[in-house]
C-alpha cells in the first residue's frame, strides 16, 4: 500500500490517474472521513483530464493516530506538501491545484495564505471560517448526525457502515487547531492572492454559509458557488456531479490562465 513518509509519521494516500492529465489536484479531506470516500469525485476529475491525489490525514482512514486527531494545521500542510512532491515527480509539467474540505479547507487556506506561490489556484468546500457551534468547547466530544453531512444514500451508508469512517470523536484537538485558523482569518483572508473557488452547501449546518458569503463579497480572488439544499459534505451530496463540474471548469480555467 502507498504511504507518505513525513516528520510526523507515515500516511496512506491514493492517486486517481487520468491517461493524459492536463492538471492535478492535491486534496485534504475533513473530520471523520478518509480518501476511500472520494472515488466518485476522483473518477469525475479523471474523466475531465485531471489527476486526484488525496491522503488519509492523521487519525483518519489507514493513517495512524488518535481517532479524529489531525495533529496540527502544520502537520496537515506537510502531508499536502509531500503529496505535491509526488505529483510533481509523476507529472512534472502538469499544474497542481490545492484543495481541501472542511478541516482540510482550513489547512489548505493556511498553506496558500502563507505561501501564495505554492499553487496557482485553490478549491475549498464546507469551509468553517468562523467558530463552529459544538466545537467551541475543547473538552467536548464532537458528534455529527450523518444526515447533516449529505442526503446522498450512498455516502450516508458509507458514513454509517464503513469501519474507517466515523461521526463522533474527541473534539478537543480539532477545536484547538480550528481556533488557530479562526483567530487569524479575519486579518489573513483579505490577503488571499490566488484564485480560489469555494463550493458550499446553502444548508450547511456545520459551517453556515453566511461567513463565506461575506468574505467572498470582500475578497476579489475568492469566488463562491452555492449549492441549493446542499449539506456540509457537498462533494458527496446528491449534487456531487454538478459540484464536480464546477470544480473541473475552475481547474481548467485556472490552469489556462497560469500558462
Amino acid at each position: 500500500m502507498p504511504f507518505l513518509d513525513t516528520d510526523d509519521g507515515r500516511a496512506y494516500y491514493r492517486h486517481w490517474a487520468s491517461p493524459d492529465p492536463r492538471a492535478a489536484v492535491v486534496f485534504l479531506h475533513g473530520f471523520g472521513e478518509h480518501t476511500g470516500l472520494y472515488h466518485r469525485y476522483g473518477f469525475a476529475l479523471n474523466a475531465a483530464g485531471i489527476d486526484l491525489w488525496a491522503v488519509d490525514q492523521f487519525g483518519h482512514g489507514l493513517t495512524p493516530g488518535e481517532r479524529g486527531d489531525f495533529g496540527s494545521l502544520e502537520a496537515s500542510v506537510a502531508l499536502a506538501d509531500r503529496l505535491a512532491e509526488l505529483a510533481r515527480a509523476e507529472t512534472p509539467d502538469v499544474p497542481l491545484i490545492a484543495q481541501g474540505h472542511s478541516f482540510g479547507a482550513v489547512a489548505t487556506l493556511w498553506k496558500v495564505l502563507a505561501a501564495p506561490d505554492a499553487y496557482p489556484a485553490a478549491v475549498i468546500s464546507g469551509a468553517p471560517l468562523i467558530p463552529v457551534p459544538g466545537l467551541v468547547d475543547v473538552d467536548s466530544t464532537f458528534e455529527i448526525a450523518p444526515n447533516q453531512l449529505s442526503a446522498d444514500p450512498f455516502y450516508l451508508d458509507a458514513m454509517e457502515n464503513d469501519p474507517l469512517a466515523f461521526v463522533d470523536a474527541d473534539g478537543g484537538p480539532l477545536a484547538r487547531e480550528l481556533d488557530r485558523g479562526w483567530d487569524t482569518f479575519g486579518t489573513t483572508l483579505p490577503t488571499l492572492a490566488i484564485p480560489t473557488l469555494a463550493v458550499h452547501g446553502a444548508n450547511d449546518p456545520i459551517a453556515p454559509i453566511g461567513a463565506l458569503r461575506a468574505y467572498a463579497e470582500q475578497i476579489e480572488p475568492l469566488s463562491l458557488v452555492e449549492m441549493a439544499g446542499g449539506g456540509h459534505d457537498i462533494l458527496n451530496d446528491v449534487s456531487h456531479r454538478e459540484v464536480a463540474d464546477h470544480v473541473v471548469e475552475f481547474v481548467h480555467r485556472s490552469c489556462a490562465q497560469c500558462g
